[in-house]
């Protein structure tokens, strides 16, 4: 007994002192060790998104096996290019039962919805498109579509059928028509089929020459390896891109309650963004200011007073691993034509303007190969391609037609 009380003697609890050096050594060591965690989960969604795109490209492999070489039936666009159980990519994959892309998304990314399921579920207003498909020649949707009609969508608070019940609407979100991802025009589109060949015209099926095909990669002016495919896509543009608080079709934004509704679940909220579908092209003057490598007002091809234009990747963003804090410098895992992915960095140090109008400068501009001019207000007021940004990606990443228009002065700078 006399033994037991002095080891209780010999006890004591720990002093506030003592406390506050092991809360303090714990805090130390979380701090150096969350760094260390967001790095490797950073490394992780990046690996994993390369994962995703490599097993696309075995996809659209098989698909071309199969299809007289074309690597895809068109983009994932419920209005221009048919109905998206049939028609794009996306139904091509799970068609062939490659995998879902709705359930191979780019974790990276904040935003995981894509503004052509807002089209395919009601819940836009994208009519115009549609019909504009349709007189385009392009046939594929087997509801015929007036001036005055809708697009033949479900929205399920307001009743309509077009997908047979709530039940087949529920099955279409489940079965993984979505992505996060954006296709290049080349995939989607193949080369511009406009007057002078450098304008993309509207993004309808019938303003391109493709999809893409391996007749285009074998007797086009580069190689399949720098011919992108599919990156990391970006939100949507302003109000277009918005979830709205709704519960019937909206004219701008895309109204949540119509997107719940019709997955049977809540798979958005209020104020998220969606995600761009395609890129939309050769939509930028290969102008003045690119004149050492190629352009200028001096490289017209049909005697117009057009100039020459190259693709813009606007629609992909580089935001895997980003160097800089305010998230400019990172990179986009990009799939390419020969179906390998490579990670296209953001280098290019851009000057922009602040809200007082100032130029300031950063390293990388969040885009690749365009530069962005802003309002003094701090919007994007225009996409540009200046020469820093064109040489920032043209060793990698093809941004001119594919093909030769074959007219005379045709040359491997078209």
């Amino acid at each position: 007994m006399r033994v037991h009380s002095v080891l209780l003697r010999g006890r004591r609890a720990f002093t506030l002192v003592e406390l506050l050096v092991v809360i303090g050594i714990i805090g130390l060591l979380a701090g150096l060790a969350l760094p260390a965690l967001s790095g490797a989960r950073a490394a992780a969604n990046a690996a994993g998104s390369q994962s995703n795109l490599l097993t696309f490209g075995k996809g659209f492999n098989i698909y071309s096996g199969n299809n007289d070489g074309k690597f895809t039936s068109g983009a994932f666009d419920h209005n221009r290019d048919g109905d998206v159980r049939d028609y794009g990519w996306v139904a091509d994959l799970i068609q062939l039962k490659v995998t879902a892309p709705g359930k191979a998304l780019d974790l990276g990314s904040r935003n995981k919805i894509n503004e052509k399921v807002g089209d395919y579920m009601g819940a836009t207003s994208k009519a115009a498109d549609l019909k504009a498909s349709i007189d385009d020649g392009v046939g594929r949707w087997t509801t015929e579509v007036t001036s005055d009609q809708a697009a033949p969508t479900v929205a399920n608070t307001s009743g309509e059928t077009f997908f047979g019940s709530d039940q087949a609407a529920k099955d279409v979100w489940n079965a993984g028509y979505n992505s996060n991802y954006a296709t290049t025009w080349h995939f989607s589109r193949g080369d511009s089929i406009d007057s002078t060949g450098y304008d993309k015209g509207n993004k309808n099926a019938a303003a391109g020459d493709g999809p893409l095909s391996q007749d285009h990669l074998s007797t086009g002016l580069t190689t399949a390896a720098r011919v992108a495919l599919m990156g990391p896509a970006r939100a949507g543009d302003g109000a277009d891109a918005l979830i709205v608080s709704s519960n019937s079709r909206a004219a701008i934004g895309a109204a949540n309650g119509v997107m719940n509704d019709f997955a049977g679940k809540t798979i958005v909220k209020v104020n998220d963004l969606l995600v761009e579908s395609f890129c939309d092209g050769m939509n930028v003057a290969f102008g003045a200011s690119l004149s050492a490598i190629g352009g200028g007002t001096s490289s017209k091809r049909d005697g117009t007073s057009t100039d020459k234009k190259i693709h813009e990747n606007n629609d992909i963003e580089p935001l895997h691993q980003p160097k800089e804090s305010d998230g400019t410098g990172g990179f986009a895992p990009l799939l390419f034509a020969d179906l390998h992915v490579e990670r296209v960095y953001d280098t290019a140090t851009a000057g922009v303007g602040d809200n007082a109008g100032k130029a300031t400068t950063k390293k990388g501009d969040n885009f690749l190969g365009n530069g962005i001019t802003r309002k003094t207000s701090g919007a994007i007021d225009q996409v540009v391609i200046d020469a820093t940004g064109f040489n920032e990606v043209a060793d990698v990443i093809w941004l001119h037609r594919l093909r030769s228009l074959g007219k005379p002065g045709g040359s491997a700078n078209e």
